[in-house]
């Protein structure tokens, strides 16, 4: 039997984001312009690849509430969050002719809060030829520093140019099978351990937090829980270190992930 995965491919305006539809699907059903809101109503086309059906969507350009006065604005922004709502995995697309705006966090926050699973693209890589590592470098130090609950390794390409059908289809092929994954508690807790040796949490009160054991509990989204003593009183910089060595450890990519810290001597009471 076949399964189905839902791909909204969402950015703000004119970042190419109906080009890498129209490559991805190999059609030109979705209109490619510079003119802003070219694309209002979702556009949708079916790709089987392995044993997954992958159903695409190419959403309007959203923009900042600011900007969302008008009526063909309003109508993308809400048609759009329609079916980020039913969706699986993000394609969240940046041009990397530019910096990141205000406009590209609001839309990465907004998806990470809908739990998302995320593939970052940076298009336009054929207009940034001589400083494309400074931008590489620039993009990944940014989602890094900001976004410690989702490990990303952003995808650098010119959809006009060399953008490559299969790599994306099984990159989120690669999402669909890693997300059905339960991580077993012994290797959950290998990490654990390798983590505290590297670096503890700091005493609060003359006490230090201490975490005991660590597992998986949810797979889409990825939840673990954290059991231990005094767990109330880690700080938020531990607590995102913690979550990012996890992530890194266990080499969980492109998931949206949640750690829940449990006062609990024992994780099976």
């Amino acid at each position: 039997m076949i399964a189905n995965l839902n791909v909204c491919i969402i950015g703000k305006p004119n970042v190419g984001k109906s080009t890498i539809f129209n490559k991805i699907t190999d059609c030109s059903i979705s209109k490619v312009s510079e003119i802003s809101g070219t694309t209002i109503y979702p556009i949708e086309l079916s790709k089987e690849f392995k044993d997954l059906k992958i159903n695409l969507i190419d959403l309007g350009g959203l923009k900042k509430k600011s900007k969302s006065y008008k009526y063909k604005q309003k109508l993308i922004n809400i048609e759009t969050l329609k079916k980020l709502n039913i969706s699986d995995v993000v394609l969240f697309i940046l041009d990397g002719s530019d910096e990141i705006t205000k406009n590209d966090k609001q839309l990465f926050r907004l998806i990470l809060n809908k739990l998302k699973n995320i593939i970052v693209i940076v298009n336009k890589t054929d207009l940034i030829k001589e400083n494309l590592k400074k931008k590489e470098e620039y993009f990944k130090f940014f989602f890094e520093k900001n976004f410690p609950n989702i490990l990303l390794k952003p995808i650098f390409i010119s959809a006009l140019k060399n953008i490559k059908r299969d790599f994306l289809l099984k990159k989120l092929y690669d999402i669909y099978i890693n997300s059905k994954k339960l991580i077993k508690n012994k290797d959950t807790n290998l990490v654990l351990k390798n983590i505290i040796s590297k670096h503890q949490p700091v005493f609060n009160k003359r006490s230090r937090p201490t975490i005991k054991f660590l597992r998986q509990v949810n797979s889409k989204p990825i939840i673990f829980k954290a059991f231990g003593n005094r767990l109330t009183s880690l700080s938020k910089d531990y607590k995102n270190f913690f979550v990012k060595q996890v992530l890194i450890q266990l080499k969980i990519y492109n998931q949206i992930s949640i750690i829940k810290f449990i006062n609990n001597k024992n994780p099976y009471s």
